[in-house]
C-alpha cells in the first residue's frame, strides 16, 4: 500500500469538510471522582489517587498537552495534602506524562519535534508486531467475546465513519483491541499508551480533512488484513501507517511543538 505523506508545514489546524474534528481538543472541566472511584480510592495511597486522577483525565481528554496543573486544585478535589500531590507529579514527570518546571509548577507534557519523532520510531516496530500477532491468532480465536470486541472497534473504519466526538478514544481502543486479540500479555506493559495518547492530542488538530480520511483508510486496511489472518500484510500496513504519521508530524510547523530546552536557553 502506497504511503502518502501529508502536505508539509501546515500553519494551523484546519476546519474539516467531513465532520471530523480538526480543532484543538476542548478543555472540559476535570471530572470529579465517581462513587466507584471514591470507594476504590480507599485502597490507594494519597499519591496513587492523584496519579490515577490525572491519568484518567488525560485519557478522557480533559487534561491536554501544555495545560498547567495547579496543586491546590487537586488538594481540594481529592481532599489530600500538598505532599502527596507533589509526589504524584514527581512520579508522572519521571514517566514523561507531566513536565515540571522550576518556579513555574507542572504542566501536562508536550512533545518537541525530536521527541515526537523518537516516540514514533520506537512505536513503529511494536505496532507492526501487535497487528501481526493479532492476525495470526484471529483465525484460530475461539473466544466469541473477543471477536465481538474486535468487530465493534473495527466497524467505524470499515464504514469510514469515525465518531468525531470520540475520535481519540476510538483510535486508542482500536490498538487495545488488537493487543487483546494478539494474546500477548506483555504488549500492554511495553507500549507507552499514555505518551501515545498525549501525542495524538497534541498533533491531530493540525491534520486536515485529507490527512484524516487517509488515516481512516489505512486503519481499514490494517483491520481487513487482521480479519483475514494475513499477518504479513497486517504488519506491513501498520508499519507503513506509523511511518507516514511520523513523517507528517515531522513536517508540521514549529507552532505544533513544545520549545526544546536548547531553544529556551
Amino acid at each position: 500500500m502506497a504511503s502518502k505523506i501529508s502536505s508539509s508545514k501546515k500553519a494551523r489546524p484546519k476546519v474539516s469538510q467531513t465532520g471530523l474534528v480538526s480543532t484543538p481538543p476542548k478543555r472540559s472541566a476535570p471530572s470529579k471522582p465517581a462513587a466507584a472511584d471514591t470507594d476504590r480510592g480507599l485502597d490507594l495511597s494519597s499519591s496513587d489517587r492523584v496519579v490515577e486522577y490525572i491519568t484518567n483525565n488525560i485519557m478522557r481528554g480533559r487534561f491536554v498537552p501544555g495545560q498547567r496543573l495547579v496543586e491546590m486544585d487537586f488538594t481540594r478535589t481529592l481532599n489530600v495534602s500538598r505532599g502527596p500531590v507533589r509526589e504524584a507529579l514527581k512520579r508522572l514527570d519521571a514517566l514523561g506524562i507531566v513536565s515540571r518546571e522550576a518556579h513555574r509548577g507542572a504542566i501536562v507534557a508536550q512533545f518537541t519535534r525530536q521527541e515526537a519523532i523518537d516516540l514514533m520510531q520506537a512505536v513503529e516496530p511494536l505496532g507492526g508486531l501487535i497487528a501481526k500477532l493479532a492476525a495470526r491468532r484471529i483465525s484460530t480465536l475461539k473466544l466469541t467475546e473477543n471477536v465481538a470486541l474486535f468487530n465493534k472497534a473495527l466497524e467505524p473504519y470499515l464504514l469510514r465513519q469515525e465518531n468525531s466526538d470520540d475520535l481519540l478514544n476510538q483510535r486508542r481502543e482500536f490498538y487495545n483491541t488488537l493487543m487483546t486479540i494478539s494474546g500477548n500479555s506483555q504488549l500492554p506493559l511495553i507500549l507507552p499508551t499514555m505518551r501515545i495518547q498525549l501525542l495524538r492530542m497534541q498533533f491531530y488538530p493540525f491534520f486536515d480533512s485529507e490527512d484524516r480520511m487517509l488515516h481512516i483508510e489505512e486503519y481499514a486496511g490494517i483491520a481487513n488484513a487482521v480479519a483475514k489472518g494475513d499477518a504479513s500484510q497486517a504488519e506491513k500496513l501498520t508499519v507503513q501507517h506509523l511511518r507516514r504519521i511520523r513523517q507528517a508530524i515531522a513536517d508540521l510547523s514549529d507552532e505544533a511543538f513544545a520549545r526544546s530546552e536548547a531553544a529556551t536557553e
